[in-house]
């Protein structure tokens, strides 16, 4: 089984928690909420408690910062619609210092990787991907730009399969 780093982001944005889960309802299923993967793969399941001393270490050299998702983007293979942050900083460095520090488990499983921050809002683009992002742009486009205050991430087991639960958090900056 896997796991996977994130950033919840539910919590602080219900209406857009809410957006999320009629946009995705395949996440609703598998337990994973409005979120923003730091690094998926991470270590399998029966493996991770070797890391997590390091992963604590590691998120507290990171201070609380501010994130803003600011529009929505596609991604051009498969047509899935993401809303994207802006400024990237200082979330695209916190993933590259996972990433860096982790380079066994590289993002997506692509060693040289550097995929761009995004919080999915759809599983694919379907059979009309320019009528999925504008679905996706009408439901979320007067939630946006959104503001989160990320003081923590969560580490996400898989406990069957498609099913995820959270397995350990981590306070940033302490």
């Amino acid at each position: 089984m896997d796991t996977g780093l994130s950033l919840f982001l539910a919590d602080q944005h219900p209406e857009l928690a809410s957006a999320h889960d009629e946009l995705y309802p395949e996440r609703i299923p598998e337990g994973l909420p409005l979120s923003l993967t730091l690094l998926y793969p991470f270590a399998p399941a029966d493996e991770v408690d070797r890391y997590t001393e390091d992963l604590a270490a590691l998120f507290a050299e990171w201070p609380p910062f501010e994130l803003v998702l600011a529009r929505v983007e596609q991604w051009d293979e498969g047509g899935a619609a993401y809303l994207a942050p802006d400024p990237e900083e200082p979330l695209r460095g916190l993933m590259r210092a996972l990433w860096r520090r982790f380079p066994q488990f590289p993002p997506y499983g692509e060693a040289g990787g550097d995929p761009p921050p995004h919080a999915s809002l759809t599983l694919t683009g379907g059979d009309d991907p320019a009528a999925t992002r504008a679905r996706v742009e009408s439901r979320v486009g007067g939630l946006l730009p959104a503001r989160f205050h990320v003081s923590e991430a969560t580490l996400m087991e898989e406990h069957e399969r498609d099913r995820w639960r959270v397995r350990k958090t981590f306070r940033l900056g302490t």
